[in-house]
């Protein structure tokens, strides 16, 4: 695959300081993996192509997607082009863009940890957080690597739950506990007084 075969989109955030990127091809499958420093990087070609680049804070990478902090008051739209090039050359290289040394880290994390963690977060920050739009998110179980989660409340059937799971909830569940391998919605939307989905 060629360079110009490997299309990016940058997707913005509620947080100016971070900055979403999602690759056409798979980065990372199975793991989210947070570098917050050059030094964290392990030999990562995507992850030292991005450090090396002025302005980059940490790098966030799980499935298809780079996500991005900077550290500089220069706006995205002049960081992008700089940002995918960096992607782009990591991917034409052999081997993987992250090291195997940086996937065994987080593959031989224990499990057990998982729910006690996600618990405390949605306890002290989420749900505070979703208790303002008169929200909640709950645990329903976790299996494996997977967490299951539950929204209710006006959580449950809004228009922006997909969006609010993805980018609030999960993003914050990845970044507490990188080992999980997916966030699955157990959430009837259809229920409620207000049902998004008929």
């Amino acid at each position: 695959m060629t360079t110009e075969e490997i299309k990016i989109t940058g997707e913005f955030t509620p947080d100016p300081a971070v900055c979403r990127f999602v690759v056409s091809q798979p980065l990372l499958e199975d793991w989210t993996i947070f570098f917050n420093g050059p030094e964290s990087s392990m030999a990562s070609p995507l992850v030292d192509a991005l450090f090396a680049l002025e302005g980059i804070a940490a790098v966030r990478v799980s499935g298809s997607a780079v996500t991005i902090t900077k550290n500089v008051l220069t706006p995205w739209p002049d960081l992008a082009p700089g940002i995918g090039r960096a992607i782009r050359e990591s991917l034409q290289n052999d081997g993987s863009p992250i090291s195997e040394a940086a996937i065994d880290k987080i593959r031989n994390q224990p499990t057990d940890s998982i729910e006690p963690t996600i618990l405390q977060l949605f306890e002290e920050h989420i749900n505070p957080a979703l208790a303002s739009h008169g929200g909640y998110v709950r645990l329903v179980k976790v299996e494996d690597r997977d967490v299951h989660v539950e929204m209710g409340g006006g959580c449950q059937g809004c228009s922006a739950s997909q969006a609010t799971l993805r980018h609030g909830i999960e993003s914050a569940i990845r970044e507490v506990a990188p080992q999980v391998r997916q966030v699955v919605d157990a959430t009837d939307h259809a229920a409620g007084e207000n049902p998004y989905y008929n």
